[in-house]
This record gives C-alpha cells, structure tokens and sequence, in this order.
C-alpha cells in the first residue's frame, strides 16, 4: 500500500516525538479529521502505534530502530553556541543547560558535543564559553528551528552530498522562519521611538539601492 503525501507528512512530524492529533492538525495546518483518517491507516500498516487517553500517537518500535540504522542520512552541521557573563557560575550553568538540551532534543541527532573551559575577559570583566557541536538534522525544518531558539555564533554545513528537500519539510521551514523574524521585527520595533525606526527604514531603502 502506497503512503499518501499527508501520512508521509505525519510521520515525519512524529520522528521528532510522539504527538496528539490535534497537536499533528496544528503542526501541518491540516483539518483534524483528515489527520485522523490518516492515522487510521498508518496504524493498520503497524506503522505507527496509539496510546494512552486521550490518544497519543508514535512510530512503531521497529520503525524507530529502522530511523536509528539509517540515521546518517540528512544535513550534518557543526555548530559553536557562546555564552557570556558575569559570573564564572552563571556561564558554567548555562552551557551544562545548554548542554543537556541540545543532548534531549528528539527533532535532531547530537552527535557530540564539547564544553569549553571558561575564560575571564580582563578588560570588560566578563566570563565566557563556548559549546562545539555536531549534529545530525534529518529535514530542513529541525535546522531551522536549532538557528532560531539556540542561536549559533558559528554553523558549518559539513554535509557534502546533494539534499532533496520535501516540499512539506520545506513550507514548515519557511513558515517558521517567517514567523520568528515577524516576531524578532515586532519586539524590535515596539521597543525603538518613531524616529528610530524612520531612521532605520531609510537607512535600509539606501543601501537596498545601493
């Protein structure tokens, strides 16, 4: 039996983590009742197995120990996280978070991670550190989502082989970026004076025609 684009959609959006119906409708924008048909089939072909109550949705056992074979395929990264303060506490305690975040997250694979000593600037007074990374992102989407909420001083595309991108993989992608620069430009301007922002937008308009 052939999969529909909507199952295949669903599936991917469950490698991250199991889900609810309503939370998969929301994620994909697609009306609920077309999830649930959906899901309906997934799991008659024991690709994905139902839960609890209310009903949590996952991939089957083996379809997860098939994804953990095949887990070098997708865009490798190096990435370099820095943290700065005003404490050699406060820095330390943020990069272990930052750490063990990055170590929990189900959207991508950690391949590993290096935690730097902490170093004290003389000059300002401040300590900072840095994380090393390398990490697995099996779509676009969980790349994405990584620049955003973590927000690397340093990312190296290490992968070298062409990437074929899902066109759903790819509209949740944008669809993220979209709304985090919207909600970035929003916090921005309600925090800059009508001047400032005038000053800005010509600013902008000048070096947009060069």
């Amino acid at each position: 039996m052939k999969l529909t684009n909507l199952q295949k959609q669903i599936g991917a959006a469950l490698v991250k983590g199991p889900k609810t119906a309503e939370e998969i409708a929301e994620e994909l924008d697609v009306d609920i009742q077309d999830v649930l048909e959906a899901l309906k089939g997934l799991i008659l072909l024991r690709l994905v197995k139902k839960e609890g109550n209310p009903p949590v949705y996952s991939l089957a056992d083996h379809v997860k120990e098939a994804l953990r074979v095949e887990e070098g395929a997708g865009i490798l990264v190096h990435a370099v996280l820095e943290v700065q303060g005003v404490s050699e506490e406060i820095v330390r305690n943020a990069l272990e978070k930052i750490r063990e975040k990055l170590e929990g997250e189900e959207g991508f694979i950690t391949r590993n991670v290096a935690v730097s000593d902490i170093e004290k600037d003389e000059e300002l007074s401040t300590y900072y550190g840095h994380i090393d990374a390398t990490l697995l992102f099996p779509a676009l989407e969980p790349l994405v989502y990584f620049l955003f909420f973590y927000g690397p001083t340093v990312i190296e595309v290490l992968t070298t082989e062409k990437i074929q991108v899902d066109p759903g993989d790819l509209q949740r992608a944008v669809l993220l970026a979209a709304s985090m620069i919207h909600g970035y430009v929003d916090y921005i301007s309600r925090k800059m004076t009508r001047e400032e922002i005038e000053e800005f937008n010509k600013r902008l308009y000048r070096e947009f025609l060069g």
